[in-house]
C-alpha cells in the first residue's frame, strides 16, 4: 500500500485544489484555497528508479505493493515512418503478429493457451514513431510470463496462417471505411494535407495483399533494437528480482551501435480549397485545417491553453459554446493544434445537417478570428488552467502510469524536466499569449476543407460559395471520389 498511498495522497488534494481554484476566480481566494493552490504549484511527480544495460536498453522501475501484480512495457524507437520499401500496413502487421503469430518455442496456439492458463496478457503493437510490447501477470507467475514476454519481443515466429488471418481482417476493415463519414473525412484530410509522403499514405487493399512474412522479418530486424529502447516495469516485485529477469532475458540482445536516423522530412505543400466527397449520409461531416508544427515548440504551454479555450475542452470550449450550444449548427465539434514529429496539423472537426455546412464552417472560422482579434478574459483563462491541473494529475494515478509516461516522454525526446515544470509554465501563461498563438499558428487562407455528405449538401455548399465576398468565396470547390482512400486529387 505504501507507494499507492503516497500517490493517492498527493493526487486527490490536487483535484480538489483545481476545482477550488476555478471557484476562487469568481469569489476570491480564502486561506484554505491559497494553501491548496500552493500545493498544486509544488506538485512534483514521483520519479521511477532507472538503470541501463550495456546493450543500450534503459530500464525504469517503480515498486507497487498494493496488488499482487506486475506489469511491464518495452518501448522501441521506430515505426511506420522508417518502413521504406515495405508495403503500407507492414509495420502494423509486424506489431500485431509479434504476439499473435507465435514466439520462441511456442506456436501461436500454444502461446494463446499458455497465457490463458497463467491468466496473463502479452500485447504487441507498432505505430508511426514507436512500438511497444507489454505484459501483465500475477506477481507469483512473473518468472513464467517474463520469458514469454521476451520471446514475443525478440523471437516472434510470424506464422503464415495467423498473418493470413490478419490480412483478411484488415482488408475487411478497409472495405468498411466508407460506412463511417468521420473516417472518410479524416483519411481524405490526411492525404490532402500530407500528400504522397510517409505522413499521408494510407493502406489500401492492394497494400495489405502484398504484405508477406519476409517483410515482417526484415522490419523486426530493423526496428526492434535495444539502442534507445526503454523497458518500464512496475508492480509487486523487488528491484533485485526485476534486474535479474531483465539481465537474463534481455542482456544478450544485440546492440546495433546507433539509433535510427531522424524521421523523414515533409516537403509537401498542400493546395488550399474545399474538397467534397459525395456519399449517401443524412448528415455532413467536415474536417478542415492546415499543416501545423513539430512537438515542443517554445510556446507549447500557450498552445495547450489555446486548445482548451478554442476547441479541445468539450462544452467548455468556444467552438462548442458558439457553434453547437448557441447556434445549434452542429451535432458535435472540436478543434485544436495537434503537433507531431515533423509537422502536425491544426484542425476543426464537426458534423452538421446537410443544409448547415456553410454556416457551420463560417461560424467556426469566426470563432478562430475572434481569438485572433482579442485575448480570452482572465476568468476564462483561469478556468482553463484549473481544468488542465485537474486532468494533468491523472497522468500519475498509478505506478504503471508513471513509468509508462516517463518512458514515452523520453522516447519522444521530451526534456527530462517536462513534467516537473509543466504546471508552472501553464500558470505563467498570459491571455495575450493565447491570442498570439491564434495569430501566429493559424492561417485560414491556407485551409484544406474536406466535406463528406450527400448531393444536397454539395449543392447547398456550392451555392453559398458563389458569394465571393464570404469567408469561403476565395476557395475553389472540387469533388473527389472515395473507395478506401481518395482518388483523383
Amino acid at each position: 500500500m505504501a507507494r499507492m498511498s503516497v500517490i493517492a495522497y498527493r493526487v486527490l488534494p490536487l483535484i480538489a485544489a483545481a476545482a477550488a481554484g476555478c471557484a476562487a476566480l469568481q469569489g476570491g481566494l480564502g486561506e484554505g484555497d491559497r494553501a491548496r493552490e500552493a500545493e498544486v504549484s509544488s506538485f512534483r511527480p514521483v520519479r521511477p528508479e532507472r538503470w541501463k544495460l550495456p546493450n543500450g536498453l534503459t530500464v525504469l522501475y517503480l515498486k507497487d505493493d498494493e496488488l499482487p501484480l506486475v506489469t511491464g512495457k518495452l518501448f522501441v524507437r521506430g515505426g511506420a515512418l522508417w518502413a521504406d520499401g515495405a508495403p503500407n500496413g507492414s509495420t502494423s502487421a509486424m506489431g500485431d503478429q509479434m504476439r499473435q503469430g507465435g514466439a520462441g518455442g511456442r506456436s501461436a496456439d500454444e502461446l494463446d493457451r499458455e497465457l490463458e492458463k497463467l491468466s496473463a496478457a502479452v500485447v504487441s503493437t507498432m505505430a508511426t514513431e514507436f512500438g511497444a510490447v507489454s505484459f501483465a501477470a500475477l506477481s507469483s507467475d512473473v518468472d513464467k510470463v517474463f520469458p514469454i514476454f521476451a520471446d514475443v519481443a525478440l523471437r516472434p515466429r510470424f506464422e503464415e496462417q495467423r498473418l493470413s488471418l490478419w490480412k483478411g481482417q484488415s482488408i475487411e476493415s478497409i472495405r468498411r471505411r466508407k460506412e463511417d463519414p468521420g473516417t472518410v473525412a479524416s483519411i481524405a484530410f490526411q492525404q490532402l494535407v500530407y500528400g504522397d509522403s510517409p505522413y499521408g499514405r494510407v493502406a489500401v487493399e492492394r497494400d495489405i495483399a502484398a504484405v508477406s512474412r519476409a517483410h515482417l522479418v526484415r522490419l523486426h530486424e530493423k526496428l526492434v533494437r535495444p539502442d534507445g529502447a526503454i523497458l518500464a516495469i512496475s508492480g509487486k516485485i523487488d528491484r533485485a528480482h526485476a534486474e535479474a529477469l531483465v539481465s537474463r532475458h534481455f542482456g544478450a540482445w544485440r546492440a546495433r551501435g546507433a539509433l535510427l536516423p531522424p524521421a523523414p522530412p515533409d516537403n509537401y505543400q498542400p493546395k488550399p480549397g474545399v474538397y467534397f466527397i459525395t456519399l449517401p449520409f443524412s448528415q455532413a461531416t467536415v474536417k478542415m485545417g492546415q499543416l501545423g508544427i513539430p512537438r515542443l515548440t517554445p510556446d507549447y504551454p500557450q498552445i495547450d491553453l489555446f486548445n482548451e479555450v478554442f476547441g479541445a475542452s468539450g462544452f467548455g470550449s468556444r467552438l462548442m459554446a458558439r457553434v453547437r450550444t448557441e447556434l445549434g449548427l452542429t451535432y458535435g465539434i472540436y478543434g485544436m493544434i495537434s503537433p507531431a514529429v515533423v509537422k502536425g496539423t491544426n484542425y476543426v472537426f464537426l458534423q452538421t445537417k446537410a443544409e448547415s455546412v456553410s454556416p457551420a464552417i463560417t461560424e467556426s472560422l469566426a470563432v478562430l478570428k475572434g481569438l485572433q482579434a482579442a485575448p480570452p478574459t482572465a476568468l476564462e483563462l483561469g478556468e482553463k488552467k484549473a481544468a488542465i491541473r485537474n486532468s494533468y494529475v491523472f497522468n500519475f494515478d498509478s505506478p504503471a502510469d508513471i513509468v509508462s509516461r516517463d518512458a514515452s516522454l523520453e522516447l519522444l525526446n521530451y526534456p527530462a524536466d517536462y513534467d516537473q515544470t509543466y504546471l508552472e509554465k501553464i500558470d505563467a501563461v498570459a491571455p495575450e499569449q493565447v491570442t498570439e498563438v491564434a495569430r501566429s499558428r493559424w492561417d485560414p487562407s491556407q485551409f484544406v476543407i474536406v466535406v463528406v455528405g450527400s448531393e444536397a449538401a454539395f449543392e447547398g455548399l456550392a451555392k453559398s460559395m458563389q458569394d465571393k465576398g464570404g469567408p469561403l468565396g476565395a476557395f475553389g470547390l472540387k469533388k473527389l471520389s472515395f473507395e478506401t482512400a481518395i482518388v483523383g486529387q
